[in-house]
C-alpha cells in the first residue's frame, strides 16, 4: 500500500486562511469546509502565526526598550551640552575681564 503524500499549499494560501480565522471570526470549521483542508493542517498554520507573532512582540519590546535607553541618553547629553556652553561663557568672560 502507498502512503499518499501531504499536499502542498502556498505562503499565501495559508495566510489567507489564518486571516479568515482570526480577522473575519470564521470558525476553524467553516474554514476547513470551505477550502477542503483538514483541520490539522490549519491548527499548525494558526500556531505557526502565532509564533511569528509572539516573536515580533519580543522584537517590539526589544526595540521599545532600546528607544526609551536612547531618549535617556540624548536627553543627558543634551543637558551636558549646555553645561559646558555655559562654563564656556563663564570662562571666556573670565578671560576677557583678565586681559583687561
Amino acid at each position: 500500500m502507498e502512503k499518499s503524500k501531504g499536499r502542498r499549499y502556498s505562503e499565501e494560501f495559508k495566510q489567507g486562511a489564518v486571516k479568515l480565522v482570526l480577522e473575519n471570526k470564521q470558525s476553524i470549521a467553516e474554514v476547513c469546509r470551505s477550502l477542503g483542508v483538514s483541520r490539522n493542517a490549519v491548527d499548525r498554520w494558526l500556531a505557526a502565526d502565532t509564533d511569528s507573532h509572539n516573536a515580533e512582540r519580543v522584537q517590539m519590546r526589544q526595540l521599545e526598550e532600546e528607544n526609551r535607553r536612547l531618549r535617556k541618553e540624548k536627553a543627558d547629553l543634551e543637558d551636558t551640552v549646555e553645561i559646558l556652553k555655559k562654563a564656556a561663557a563663564i570662562f571666556s568672560q573670565s578671560q576677557r575681564k583678565s586681559t583687561k
